[in-house]
């Protein structure tokens, strides 16, 4: 049975899917929790691992994959970035290729919607939604064709996932408001039934708060937000991003991984208990839809 799981890696981002053709991830948040995951499930290999962005929250747990001989990766894919300078994200990229020139992975730097229809797992289908082939040549520092510079959360990969044609998650990463904008130029659909909301709930690049969830909100229309959050009193979701989700999709359920004060708040005063704050690992069969929920366990 295909499943579907958020790790709670604090700051971070890392989804497992897990179906009977193979495993694919996406992001390897901080931490040892992905391996220990896959370790706890007794998988040892990972068919496809697609990172979204450069930033560390995303790619540090792949450091221990590569680390370990208990998980084989067959093929690794991301985009390149010339202006992250970082020690890990050089190691990184340096590791893949080493690892690619001996044969023992295939790595591609190249996360766009030409992988389309290359990515599927069994019956479920991988889209790759943004950046689209022009962005992701033009790299962050570069800029798109309204002029407007690129980060390299503009290039945030947006991958989505569905099952047996039921639109089931868009995972964007740290995607900003530039990114945004060249994504709903690019796509007719980027509905879903679950987001893990950009950039953890916080500011998305040079873009109002307000507007930008508005806008993502919109046209994503979720029936559940995840913030894949660390502990914090104030920082993560920001209380201008819950506000507006629930004012633009009153009906969708928020979660956050981690304990959030301005969640906490916001379920308090509102007396909407549909939301949960601090709930752990999220898991959920993709064979039934809409599916059931599993918190703070992996089943």
């Amino acid at each position: 049975m295909p499943g579907f799981y958020i790790l709670d890696v604090s700051h971070g981002n890392c989804s497992v899917l897990i179906d009977t053709d193979g495993v694919t991830v996406v992001d390897a948040g901080p931490g040892a929790d992905l391996l220990d995951f896959l370790i706890k499930k007794n998988i040892s290999r990972i068919g496809i691992l697609l990172l979204s962005h450069a930033d560390k929250d995303h790619i540090s747990g792949t450091m221990g994959l590569l680390g370990t001989n208990e998980i084989q990766i067959d093929r690794v894919y991301l985009n390149s970035d010339s202006i992250k300078k970082s020690a890990l994200w050089d190691d990184l990229v340096y590791s893949l290729y080493d690892q690619d020139k001996r044969g023992n992975l295939c790595f591609e730097p190249s996360l766009t919607p030409h992988l389309n229809g290359k990515l599927n797992q069994g019956h479920v289908e991988i889209e790759v939604l943004a950046p689209n082939q022009y962005i992701a040549a033009k790299g962050p520092g570069g800029k798109d064709r309204k002029g407007r510079k690129l980060s390299s959360n503009s290039i945030s990969a947006v991958i989505r996932i569905s099952y047996n044609r039921k639109l089931f998650a868009i995972l964007p990463g740290d995607l900003d408001q530039i990114g945004l904008d060249n994504l709903l130029e690019d796509a007719n659909d980027v509905h879903a039934w679950l987001v893990v909301f950009p950039h953890h709930g916080g500011r998305p690049g040079s873009g109002a708060m307000k507007s930008f969830t508005s806008l993502f909100c919109e046209a994503v229309n979720p029936e559940v937000v995840v913030f894949s959050i660390g502990d914090n009193e104030e920082n993560f979701p920001r209380k201008e991003v819950v506000e507006t989700i629930e004012k633009i999709s009153p009906s969708s359920n928020m979660f956050t991984t981690k304990s959030s004060g301005i969640l906490m708040t916001h379920i308090e005063q509102s007396g909407n208990h549909s939301h949960k704050n601090s709930v752990g690992n999220i898991s959920f069969h993709l064979e039934k839809y809409p599916p059931d929920l599993i918190f703070g366990r992996l089943c």
